[in-house]
């Protein structure tokens, strides 16, 4: 069996996933100006600041696009075909986008379908973001 290729959190996604490890969506905010940013990076595009800091974010968010893969692009994926995968737009700011799977593989997703995050195995390595209908 060959093994799922990890992510490799570096300095700047480290929080990231340490806030899925605690069961939070966590996203980098500059800490002059308040600017959500994400991928996570050194730097403010808005102030140009180089400080930052992390929040947890309320884990609500709206589908903005998805992808039913049937292709197996890599070995370990085999089984798992075909399988879902969503971009969430956050509640808290339109244009933060983050990929997750769908916490049921049978969804049916639709664009702009309100969904939160939830967290399965948390203490699993690296942990995963998975997205569920919500219906509040």
């Amino acid at each position: 069996m060959i093994a799922k290729p990890l992510p490799m959190p570096d300095k700047d996604s480290a929080p990231y996933w340490e806030g899925l490890a605690a069961g939070e969506l966590r996203v980098q905010r500059c800490a002059r100006c308040g600017t959500l940013r994400w991928p996570a990076r050194a730097i403010c595009n808005r102030c140009r600041s180089f400080d930052a800091d992390w929040v947890a974010m309320s884990g609500r968010g709206t589908i903005k696009s998805w992808i039913r893969t049937h292709q197996r692009f890599h070995p370990a994926f085999a089984e798992d075909l075909p399988y879902v995968t969503l971009l969430v737009a956050i509640e808290e700011q339109a244009d933060i986008q983050i990929v997750g799977a769908p916490a049921d593989p049978a969804i049916d997703p639709a664009i702009g379908t309100p969904v939160r995050a939830v967290f399965r195995d948390p203490q699993e390595s690296p942990p995963i973001l998975f997205w569920e209908l919500d219906a509040s």
